[in-house]
C-alpha cells in the first residue's frame, strides 16, 4: 500500500512539474511548431506516435537521462541517455575517428535496443536539453536514416495527458549493421586541414563562446573562426522553429546560408548541443554538415590549437 501511494505520489509530483514547464515555455515560446511538411521525413507529432502503438518494426527511444526515464517514460519507449557515450572508450575513438562512439559500440548499443534495418525509429527528450539529437546523428552517422524526432518532447506528450509509465519493456535483440560515413564527421587535424573552406558553428551558450564561462575546459573561448550560434536559437521550446526563423538566426550571427558550403557544429562535450547543429541543418536541407565530436574538451587541452574569446576572426 505504502509504495503505491508514494508511486502515485511521484507521478502527479512529475506531471505537476511538466505541465508547469510546459505552460511557461507555451507562454514563452511565440515561434508556432513547425509544419511536419516543411521538414519531410523528420517530425512526428505525439498524435502520429500515439497512433503507432503496437506497430511492429518501430523503436521509441527515450533519449533523456536514466533517472527521468525511470521515473516516467512514453510506454514501449526504451532509454539511450547521452551517458551511453560518455565512456572513456567513446573519448578516446572520437578523438581519433571523429565519430562519437565506435562501429562496434553502436552496433551493440542499437542492436541491443531491437533495431535493425529495416527499424523505423522515432527519439524524443525533453525541451530544456537538445539530447534527443544524440541519437538522431549517430543513427545518421553509422548509415540508418529512417530516424525521427517527436515534435514538443516528453513536455507537450505529458501536456496532452497521454500515457505514461516507469516499466521497462523486454526487448528482443537485433543485428544493427553499421555503415559509416565519414563525410559526417570532423576531427581535429580535419578542421585545421579544412579552415578555409569551411563553416564552423560553435552551438553552447554566449558565455561559452566568449570564455566568460570556460565550462571547466583548460582554455576557455571558442575555436577560433567559429560563430556563435546557441541552440535554443534553432530551437526555442518547441523541438525544432520554422525554417524561416531558424535561416533568419543563422543569418543574424553572421554565419553564411549556402549549401555548397560545408559544415561543422560542435559544443563542448559533442554530444548534445553540437549533434543539435547537425540536426537542424539537416532540416533545413544542409547536406555537407559533419559534427566535431571531441569538441572543446578536446580543443582547449592542446595549446597548438587556436581558441578566440571575443573577437570572430578567421581560423589560420
Amino acid at each position: 500500500m505504502k509504495t503505491a501511494c508514494r508511486n502515485k505520489a511521484i507521478t502527479a509530483l512529475f506531471l505537476l512539474l511538466v505541465a508547469v514547464g510546459g505552460c511557461k515555455a507555451q507562454k514563452e515560446e511565440k515561434t508556432p511548431p513547425v509544419p511536419a511538411e516543411k521538414t519531410p521525413g523528420f517530425l512526428v507529432s505525439t498524435e502520429e506516435l500515439a497512433a503507432l502503438s503496437g506497430v511492429e518494426n518501430l523503436v521509441i527511444i527515450d533519449a533523456r537521462d536514466a533517472e527521468e526515464y525511470n521515473i516516467l517514460h512514453i510506454p514501449g519507449s526504451i532509454n539511450i541517455p547521452k551517458e551511453t557515450f560518455r565512456e572513456p572508450e567513446d573519448l578516446a575513438y572520437k578523438s581519433e575517428h571523429g565519430f562519437l562512439t565506435s562501429p562496434e559500440k553502436a552496433a551493440e548499443v542499437f542492436g541491443n535496443a531491437g533495431i535493425d534495418e529495416n527499424t523505423r525509429i522515432i527519439v524524443y527528450g525533453t525541451n530544456t536539453f537538445p539530447n534527443a539529437s544524440i541519437p538522431f546523428v549517430i543513427l545518421k552517422q553509422y548509415g540508418h536514416d529512417n530516424v525521427q524526432v517527436m515534435q514538443g518532447e516528453i513536455e507537450k506528450w505529458v501536456r496532452e495527458r497521454r500515457p505514461l509509465t516507469d516499466a521497462v519493456p523486454a526487448v528482443k535483440p537485433k543485428k544493427f549493421t553499421v555503415k559509416p560515413r565519414p563525410e559526417r564527421v570532423a576531427t581535429m587535424d580535419w578542421i585545421m586541414d579544412n579552415a578555409e573552406e569551411i563553416v564552423v558553428m560553435d552551438m553552447r551558450s554566449f558565455g561559452e563562446y566568449t570564455g566568460f564561462n570556460t565550462a571547466g575546459n583548460p582554455r576557455g573561448g571558442h575555436i577560433s573562426g567559429a560563430l556563435p550560434v546557441e541552440w535554443k536559437e534553432l530551437a526555442g521550446k518547441i523541438t525544432v522553429k520554422s525554417p524561416e526563423d531558424m535561416i533568419e538566426a543563422l543569418k543574424k550571427n553572421g554565419v553564411p546560408v549556402d549549401k555548397n558550403k560545408e559544415y561543422v557544429t560542435y559544443c563542448n562535450w559533442g554530444v548534445g548541443r553540437g549533434t543539435s547543429g547537425f540536426m537542424y541543418l539537416t532540416m533545413l536541407g544542409f547536406e555537407n554538415v559533419r559534427v566535431y565530436g571531441g569538441a572543446m574538451e578536446e580543443w582547449s587541452d592542446d595549446p597548438d590549437f587556436p581558441v578566440s574569446t571575443y573577437e570572430v576572426g578567421i581560423l589560420e
